[in-house]
């Protein structure tokens, strides 16, 4: 397979979906890696979550290509943040079972996440949701995957580890049906900041990127 879907969210932010059918040497050859591309697909053990990775570096290295870039490969800073080679696009991937994400921009960061509507969410509610949020997400799974999607992608436009979901990460109470808009916060002594995010469902995933 390849980008099943795209979206220009502004004239400077394109966003991708990667749905993963190809095998290991399918995905390899489609990227055509760089020697630190073999040295991170090394250090993951899982194959599947090989797999996934290189569902990941295709889907950014797919719209990269369609904006028009040459894509050399990514790199990581000190907090695993993905950063693109000699370019100044900033760039965020996410991936699971059998889909990876990537969103793009050419002049702000960018965070992007995508997650299955799962019961392990459920149990893991209380870790990531303030009392506010969970008195507004109730039993709602659905909600519960938007929730962590959009502090997520939140958590990542930010770029530090000094964040916790539950205690400085904040989204708005919303209702719709996806793609719509959500706002949400960092509340912290670094810099407290405002966001617009949109989320979009396929099959039985959510996936969320920051707008600013």
């Amino acid at each position: 397979m390849s980008l099943i879907f795209t979206q220009n969210l502004s004239k400077d932010c394109i966003v991708g979906l990667w749905k993963l059918e190809e095998s290991h040497e399918e995905l390899l050859e489609k990227l055509c890696p760089t020697e630190r591309d073999f040295a991170e697909l090394h250090d993951i053990s899982h194959p599947h979550k090989q797999l996934e990775w290189l569902a990941s570096r295709n889907c950014a290295k797919a719209l990269v290509e369609s904006s028009s870039e040459n894509y050399i490969g990514i790199w990581k800073d000190q907090y695993r943040n993905p950063h693109l080679i000699d370019s100044q696009t900033q760039i965020s991937i996410s991936h699971t079972q059998s889909c990876a994400c990537a969103v793009l921009n050419k002049s702000k960061p960018v965070g992007v996440d995508i997650e299955q509507i799962s019961e392990k969410l459920r149990r893991v509610a209380h870790k990531f949701l303030s009392e506010k949020e969970r008195v507004h997400v109730g039993d709602d799974l659905q909600k519960m995957c938007i929730y962590w999607c959009a502090k997520e992608s939140i958590y990542k436009w930010h770029g530090s580890k000094n964040l916790s979901f539950k205690d400085n990460i904040f989204i708005h109470p919303f209702e719709g049906n996806a793609p719509f808009d959500l706002e949400g916060e960092i509340h912290s002594t670094d810099f407290p900041t405002n966001h617009q995010l949109k989320v979009f469902y396929w099959e039985n995933f959510v996936f969320t990127t920051t707008l600013d």
